[in-house]
């Protein structure tokens, strides 16, 4: 059986099936956004993630600082969804021969102008050529006094997401119409398309302030979809979703407008929002947007006029034709 009919997840349950017999300081492992190790009276959360030329991103409308920038970003996004704060990031680098010592200077200067943000200290990593493309490699290790999992969810949780959806995967969208196509638009059009450009190319990862009453946890890379059918996995739960209450930036909608595309589509399935989902008590006093709860079982999107339709998980998935 091919990759591409199993997907990404396939192969991860498959593999994590194979990793199970794990020592006992390892409190969370394959599975969840980042690993969870006890070491003596310490918490200690390790995650990674890879960016790929051609998968990624694109080098005709990234820069290397960008490049930086979200390298980083996609790490602490994923130390923050663990409930955790984050301290030393190690970098490694495949690089093509035709690159410029300087193209590799651009990158760290965008990855260290979002560590001095959150005094993140460079703490290592290895370089190496590669024979085609640029490959990018972030191993971001942080602490944690209480650890969030996607495990927690229970019924008659709220479900929230602490910032829009939507609009990293309009901005990508754009970006790949403007190379295609050479589409531009009016002053208001620019406007607009640069604010959703930019959610795409430099995220900012946000955390939840005050964890202690918050069930589980992730944080919204392949879609509101995908991830929040992690959550109802890991916590054996169903969800509804209230699809009037889905935050939509004003941007969005209004670029959308302009491009003659669903919005909505973006929100659910688009992904590299980085915006955290996490389950509650209903009345947690919080900013974050409510968009549902959590049910004993089954996955429904609610209309304006209560009536039900099921959702699959769907979104952005590596391998998957």
């Amino acid at each position: 059986m091919r990759l591409s009919k199993i997907g990404e997840f396939g192969l991860i349950k498959k593999l994590r099936s194979r990793c199970r017999n794990t020592p006992p300081e390892i409190l969370t492992g394959i599975g969840d956004d980042s690993a969870a190790i006890k070491i003596g009276n310490r918490k200690i959360l390790v995650t990674t993630d890879m960016l790929i030329e051609g998968i990624h991103f694109d080098l005709s409308y990234t820069t290397f600082f960008q490049l930086g920038y979200k390298l980083l970003a996609v790490n602490i996004s994923d130390i923050f969804a663990m409930g955790g704060y984050p301290k030393y990031f190690f970098i490694s680098l495949g690089i093509p021969k035709r690159f410029k010592p300087d193209d590799i200077g651009a990158l760290y200067s965008g990855i260290l102008k979002l560590a001095k943000k959150y005094d993140i200290a460079i703490a290592g990593g290895d370089t190496c050529a590669s024979e085609k493309g640029l490959v990018l490699n972030g191993t971001l290790i942080g602490t944690a006094g209480r650890i969030v999992t996607r495990a927690g969810a229970r019924a008659g949780d709220g479900i929230f997401v602490t910032d829009t959806l939507g609009d990293s995967a309009m901005g990508l969208e754009l970006l790949k119409r403007q190379k295609a196509k050479g589409e531009r638009q009016g002053a208001r059009g620019e406007q607009l398309f640069a604010h959703l450009i930019k959610k795409h190319l430099m995220p900012e990862p946000t955390p939840v302030k005050d964890i202690a009453d918050i069930t589980s946890m992730i944080d919204i890379s392949d879609g509101l979809l995908i991830d929040l059918s992690h959550i109802c996995d890991e916590s054996k739960a169903g969800a509804v979703i209230h699809r009037n209450k889905i935050p939509l930036s004003r941007e969005l909608a209004d670029a959308a407008k302009i491009s003659g595309l669903d919005p909505l589509r973006f929100a659910l399935k688009g992904g590299e929002d980085y915006a955290l989902l996490f389950t509650a008590p209903q009345d947690i006093k919080t900013n974050a947007f409510r968009i549902g709860e959590i049910v004993r079982k089954g996955r429904f999107i609610m209309d304006e006029k209560g009536r039900k339709t099921r959702f699959k998980a769907e979104g952005y998935e590596h391998f998957k034709e």
